[in-house]
C-alpha cells in the first residue's frame, strides 16, 4: 500500500512515485480529485498503481541513465578518433576532440531521448490495461476523456507548448499531454489520449 496524497492545484493531475514497489506513493490534484466521479477517480489511481506495480519508475531511471551513459562513451570514443585522425605523431587535438565531443553528445542525446520516450508511451499503455483490469475499459475511457476536457480548459498557450518542448515530470502520468503530430510524436513521454482509448477498447 503507497502513501497516498491530495495536493491543492487546480489543473488535473496524477502521478506515481519512488524507489521502490514498497516505498512509493500516488499523488491527486484537488483538481483531479473535485472534478471527477468515484469510478473515474478510481481509474485514475489504479492506473497510478499499475505504475508501481510495474515498477516503472526503478525502470525508467535506469533506462535513463543507461542512455546517458551510451551518449557520454560513444561521443567520446568517436571525438578522439576524429581528433587524433591524420595526426602524424598521434597527439590529439584537444579543440577538434572538445567540438566534436559537444555536438556527438547534443546528437546521440536526442536519439537517447527518442528511446526513452518510446518506453515513456509503452508503460502508459501497460498502466492503462492494469486499471482496465480493476475497474474496467469503460472507466478508464470515462477518466482519460474527462481529463482530456479538464486540462484543454485549464491550460494556457504557454503551458501547453511547454509541456511538449520541455516536459517537466517523466513520472506525471496524466498532465503532460501526449501527440500523434509527426516528429513530434517521437519525443512525447504519453501517448494521445486517442491513442489510449483505442486501445482501451481493443482490449
Amino acid at each position: 500500500m503507497p502513501e497516498v496524497w491530495v495536493y491543492w492545484d487546480d489543473a488535473p493531475n496524477a502521478f506515481a512515485t519512488g524507489p521502490t514497489r514498497n516505498s512509493a506513493m500516488v499523488a491527486v490534484s484537488s483538481g483531479l480529485a473535485m472534478a471527477m466521479t468515484e469510478d473515474e477517480l478510481k481509474s485514475v489511481l489504479a492506473h497510478e498503481m499499475g505504475h508501481v506495480d510495474n515498477g516503472d519508475m526503478v525502470a525508467t531511471t535506469l533506462l535513463q541513465g543507461l542512455m546517458n551513459t551510451f551518449v557520454y562513451f560513444l561521443a567520446g570514443m568517436i571525438a578522439r578518433l576524429i581528433a587524433s585522425a591524420g595526426s602524424r605523431d598521434g597527439e590529439m587535438n584537444i579543440m577538434l576532440y572538445f567540438i566534436v565531443n559537444m555536438v556527438l553528445q547534443i546528437l546521440f542525446s536526442i536519439l537517447a531521448s527518442v528511446v526513452v520516450m518510446w518506453h515513456s508511451r509503452h508503460r502508459e499503455f501497460k498502466a492503462d490495461a492494469y486499471a482496465a483490469r480493476a475497474y474496467g475499459s469503460e472507466n478508464m475511457i470515462r477518466a482519460l476523456q474527462r481529463i482530456e476536457a479538464l486540462s484543454q480548459r485549464t491550460a494556457s498557450p504557454d503551458e501547453e507548448e511547454s509541456s511538449i518542448l520541455a516536459p517537466k515530470d517523466a513520472l506525471a502520468t496524466m498532465k503532460i499531454h501526449g501527440t500523434s503530430d509527426g516528429l513530434m510524436a517521437l519525443f512525447a513521454s504519453h501517448p494521445s489520449t486517442e491513442a489510449r482509448i483505442q486501445a482501451l477498447r481493443n482490449m
